[in-house]
C-alpha cells in the first residue's frame, strides 16, 4: 500500500470502494510481516474508512425513512 492510497479522499470513493479498501487494510494489518511503520497510517486510514460506512449508512436509513413516512401519508 502506497501513501496515495492511504491519502485519498473518503468523498471519492463508493461505498461499496471503502468496504473493499477496508477489508484489504484489515488483510494487511493481519499479516505476520505487516510494515510496522505503516500501521499507524493504516490504522487512521481504516478509522476514517469505518467513519464513513457509518455516516453512509445512516444517511440510507434517514433517507429510506423518509421515504417510508411520505409514502405512508399519501
Amino acid at each position: 500500500m502506497n501513501n496515495n492510497s492511504i491519502m485519498k479522499k473518503k468523498t471519492e470513493l463508493t461505498y461499496e470502494q471503502a468496504r473493499e479498501e477496508l477489508d484489504t487494510l484489515v488483510t494487511s494489518l493481519e499479516q505476520p510481516d505487516a510494515d510496522l511503520g505503516m500501521i499507524s497510517a493504516k490504522v487512521k486510514r481504516a478509522l476514517e474508512l469505518i467513519a464513513y460506512c457509518k455516516d453512509y449508512l445512516h444517511q440510507v436509513q434517514e433517507d429510506a425513512e423518509k421515504t417510508l413516512d411520505s409514502y405512508e401519508k399519501e
